[in-house]
C-alpha cells in the first residue's frame, strides 16, 4: 500500500495519480482503479480521492463515464485541454489538426522508430485488415494503428496532443464509412509502415498524405448539406 502522509493528503494523492499517468502505468483509454481501491492504495479517505479525481477531470486528464468508471483521457494537461476544446469543434477542423500532427509524426518516426515499434505497427495493420467489415472493431483498430504511428515518433507531447483528439476523430468514422470504405487506403497504410521501416521520410509523408487526404475529402463530402 502506498500510504500518503496526513499533511497535504490531497496534493500528495494528486501528485501520485499524475505520476501514474505520466509514467505510463495508467495509459490513455485505460480505466483507473475505483475509489475504494484508490483509498486503499493511498491510505486516504474518500473525499481526498474524489477531490484529486475532480481536479484531474477538470483539466481533461481523466474522464468519468457513468456506469463504466473513470478513464485516462490524456497524459498531461496539454492533451486534456486540447481534447476538451476539439470535442465541440467541427469534425473538419478536427481532421485538419490530425493531418498536421500525423504527417509530422511519420517523418519523426522514420528517424526514431525501434524494432518494437515496427512489430506493433505490423500487428495493428493486420488487425485493421481483419476487422474491415466490422465498423466498430475497425474504428478501434484503425485508431490504435494511427496512435501507434504517432508514438513511434517518441515525442510524448506530440503523442499527447494526438491522443487528445482521438475521441472526436472517432466520430468521423460514422460520417465517412459510406463514402470512404477502408479498402481504399490499405496500400497507403502498408506503405507508411514500409517507409518508416526503411527510414524514408519522403515516402512516409507521401503515403500518410495518401490516406489522410482521401479521408479529408470524405469528411468534406460528409459535412456538406
Amino acid at each position: 500500500m502506498t500510504v500518503v502522509r496526513r499533511e497535504s493528503a490531497y496534493q500528495q494523492s494528486l501528485d501520485w495519480m499524475r505520476g501514474r499517468i505520466a509514467e505510463g502505468d495508467w495509459t490513455v483509454g485505460e480505466r483507473i482503479p475505483t475509489e475504494p481501491e484508490l483509498m486503499t492504495l493511498l491510505g486516504v479517505g474518500r473525499n481526498t480521492v474524489r477531490e484529486a479525481i475532480k481536479t484531474l477531470t477538470s483539466t481533461g486528464i481523466l474522464e468519468i463515464r457513468r456506469g463504466s468508471g473513470t478513464f485516462v483521457r490524456a497524459r498531461t494537461d496539454i492533451g486534456g485541454l486540447l481534447g476538451r476544446q476539439v470535442a465541440v469543434a467541427e469534425m473538419l477542423n478536427v481532421f485538419e489538426v490530425r493531418r498536421a500532427l500525423e504527417t509530422e509524426a511519420v517523418r519523426l518516426a522514420c528517424g526514431r522508430r525501434t524494432d518494437d515499434d515496427l512489430r506493433s505497427l505490423s500487428a495493428l495493420l493486420e488487425e485493421r485488415q481483419r476487422t474491415a467489415d466490422e465498423a466498430s472493431r475497425f474504428a478501434d483498430a484503425d485508431l490504435a494503428f494511427h496512435l501507434r504511428v504517432v508514438e513511434a515518433a517518441h515525442n510524448p507531447v506530440l503523442s499527447d496532443l494526438f491522443a487528445g483528439i482521438l475521441e472526436p476523430t472517432r466520430a468521423t468514422y460514422d460520417f465517412t464509412v459510406g463514402i470512404h470504405p477502408p479498402s481504399l487506403t490499405t496500400d497507403d497504410h502498408r506503405a507508411v509502415v514500409d517507409a518508416i521501416a526503411a527510414r524514408d521520410e519522403d515516402a512516409a509523408v507521401r503515403a500518410a498524405l495518401g490516406y489522410l487526404d482521401r479521408v479529408l475529402e470524405a469528411v468534406h463530402q460528409a459535412s456538406r448539406p
